[in-house]
């Protein structure tokens, strides 16, 4: 079973540690440079778990990196936000749905017990039910990593791959009723952007959620090495995007990724447009950004208007 498989997990890394050190000879650099090595400790982690399923080795790892990198990042925001380390950054919102009231600490709390589904139930499942989809492309688990280039291209590749396929099933929750009210509109009980939001999912809703990040992988063939170094990197966006936050220093809110966070938290906000993942790129093709755009042209007039009325009231007191 998935739960007796992941007790190997915790051994098995300190046999490949141990296996490391042991090969690293010839002198302290040679050691550190060993210790660095990716390859190495993929290697060794193979050859610890080949006796046992490369299917629960998939498993295990995926659900793994998922539990480590959704929970980890949660921590970090909601440390960020109650310490008010970012106060500058924090995205401004003054809505009923901010409060601190009986109704929004119980569906916090309902989110939580679904995050934690999801990470004990849900996507180890999903892992184990597509393991055959990797196999039957020569996704390979079991073998040496790809080199760098490659890794780049597959990383670069998927992210398209995912931000187009995020954006269409994305838009189709919301343009079809069934599919919405069956479907997708558990997570949208949110109307701001939260932390305990990111996977508040539907069991359903959560596989469509999931797919987006491994059909690219499946299609490239890629290493399964680099579909969780992937993985990590969706997880950090996927947090971020409901965090609250604009981070100035966050690459998935700069760039070809510009207004991550600020997209997302008009797209709970207001229930329409901002359907993209990764990019705003597909959002502007098809023009599901009108909104979004209006919205925050409105907000920067306003915030013109009001700094010079606040200028010329300054004015009047000085004379």
């Amino acid at each position: 079973s998935i739960a007796v498989s992941c007790i190997w997990v915790l051994p098995a890394f300190a046999k490949v540690h141990a296996t490391v050190q042991s090969n690293a000879g010839g002198g302290l650099l040679h050691t550190v440079l060993q210790q660095l090595s990716i390859q190495a400790y993929w290697s060794s982690a193979v050859s610890v778990w080949q006796p046992y399923s490369e299917r629960m080795f998939a498993v295990c790892v995926a659900s793994a990196v998922h539990a480590v990198t959704l929970w980890a990042f949660c921590f970090f925001f909601l440390v960020v936000d109650v310490c008010k380390l970012a106060e500058h950054s924090r995205i401004p919102r003054n809505r009923p749905d901010m409060q601190r009231n009986d109704t929004n600490i119980a569906l916090d709390r309902k989110a939580v017990l679904e995050q934690i589904f999801g990470t004990v139930v849900v996507v180890p499942l999903a892992v184990y039910l597509l393991y055959p989809a990797l196999e039957w492309r020569g996704v390979v688990v079991f073998g040496p990593l790809p080199s760098l280039s490659v890794c780049v291209r597959d990383f670069v590749l998927m992210l398209v791959g995912c931000d187009t396929l995020f954006y269409w099933t994305h838009r189709l929750l919301h343009h079809n009723k069934y599919l919405y009210r069956h479907v997708h509109k558990q997570h949208h009980e949110y109307k701001a952007t939260t932390i305990w939001a990111s996977e508040y999912f539907s069991p359903v809703d959560m596989l469509l959620n999931i797919l987006p990040g491994v059909v690219p992988a499946v299609v490239l063939g890629s290493h399964f090495a680099v579909l969780m170094v992937f993985t990590a990197a969706r997880q950090w966006q996927t947090v971020q995007s409901h965090a609250g936050f604009n981070l100035k220093f966050d690459p998935c809110n700069r760039g070809i990724f510009s207004g991550g966070a600020l997209r997302h938290d008009f797209h709970h906000s207001h229930n329409t447009g901002c359907y993209g993942d990764w990019t705003p790129f597909w959002d502007y093709v098809c023009g599901t950004d009108k909104h979004y755009t209006a919205y925050w042209d409105k907000r920067e007039r306003e915030r013109e208007r009001n700094q010079k009325e606040q200028s010329r009231l300054d004015r009047q007191v000085g004379r």
